[in-house]
């Protein structure tokens, strides 16, 4: 079987990376295009995944809409070329169109649910829409849900590697903060916030009180936090998050994945979504908070008592595994999905006997 997947976040990388790895190694073929952006080609190349790089996107929202319509044209072509079985992705929009006029299977996940505008694009392509169990948005008759979350695949098989502390001037067992923080420039981000200036710079202060922080940013710090990032090869990066103190951030993706980790996590931002509310609800692993002066000011507080906390660690560590443990193998599902719909387009071009694009 032959697959086209697309990749358009850092996160997609890891959502996907052991699918990719389990069907290459039962003899089907990737054809993979990722979008040039923080950290996307630096993962795929060090995980050994080769890609076809489909540019880096607009930044203005005439940009954006000219890169969408150039880049559903090329995916097209470069999908009319290698002829997918299927096609799948985590809602990036630019493939859905060449699958449907091949008469393709486009399959999609999604756990976001402020993603409307994508969705409308994406929902007349999918054949399917896969999402958590607490997603909270119904998709309508093609929306599958599974008992699981997209991070869970993402930390498959995760091994911690401690000389990775070495590599950041830290000791075993000293304690530390990491801190994420975005851009805000994404389509969905627009009119949200996380912290402020202001209190990225008390939140720092606070934390570095008790023990050293370490700063991911998508974008320019402030000049007095500039020293604190942290400058590591990306795919070290659960390494980080599995032996902090605490992670604090704007990013719901590493939030999710320190919790998981069992690293105690608190996440600040507008966005409500159904997953960390999952997480802190049902699992305990995460703390969500919003972005008035109050809320980040809350989080701040709580980050510095997570971080003094005695034994926090271990025991969000144990509440992790219980989590773990009640659900489902993600990469797993995502195989067993790419296989029955592949099965099911093989079934479909030995009955009709024709796979013509539409205008072919």
């Amino acid at each position: 079987m032959k697959l086209f997947l697309d990749i358009g976040h850092p996160a997609h990388v890891h959502y996907f990376r052991h699918f990719i790895k389990t069907m290459e190694s039962g003899g089907h073929r990737f054809l993979i295009t990722a979008r040039r952006r923080e950290y996307v080609g630096e993962l795929l190349e060090a995980y050994d995944i080769p890609f076809m790089d489909r540019g880096k996107g607009g930044t203005t929202l005439a940009g954006k809409l000219f890169y969408l319509i150039k880049t559903v044209v090329q995916q097209y072509f470069r999908a009319l070329s290698f002829r997918p079985d299927i096609f799948i992705d985590f809602s990036t929009i630019y493939s859905g169109p060449a699958a449907w006029c091949l008469r393709k299977p486009y399959l999609t996940f999604t756990d976001t649910e402020n993603t409307r505008l994508y969705r409308r694009l994406i929902q007349p392509f999918c054949s399917a829409v896969y999402t958590p169990l607490c997603f909270k948005d119904d998709l309508g008759s093609t929306h599958v849900r599974f008992n699981g979350l997209m991070e869970m695949a993402s930390i498959s098989g995760f091994r911690p590697n401690p000389q990775v502390l070495g590599l950041l001037g830290l000791e075993a067992g000293a304690p530390f903060a990491m801190v994420r923080f975005v851009d805000w420039k994404a389509l969905h981000d627009r009119g949200k916030k996380g912290f402020s200036e202001a209190q990225k710079e008390i939140l720092v202060q606070r934390l570095a009180a008790h023990g050293r922080v370490l700063i991911s940013s998508e974008g320019p710090l402030p000049k007095s936090l500039e020293r604190y990032r942290v400058t590591l090869p990306a795919h070290l990066i659960y390494n980080v998050l599995f032996y902090a103190s605490v992670f604090v951030g704007e990013s719901a993706t590493m939030a999710s994945e320190a919790a998981l980790l069992g690293t105690p996590s608190l996440f600040v931002s507008d966005f409500q979504l159904g997953y960390l509310q999952y997480l802190e609800k049902v699992g305990g692993l995460v703390h969500n908070f919003g972005s008035s002066l109050r809320e980040q000011q809350a989080a701040i507080s709580m980050s510095e008592k997570l971080m003094l906390q005695p034994g926090e660690r271990e025991k969000t560590r144990e509440k992790a595994q219980a989590f773990l443990n009640r659900h489902i193998d993600v990469t797993q599902f995502m195989v067993d999905v790419a296989e029955e719909w592949g099965g099911v387009q093989a079934k479909t071009e030995e009955v009709k006997g024709d796979t013509t694009p539409v205008g072919g």
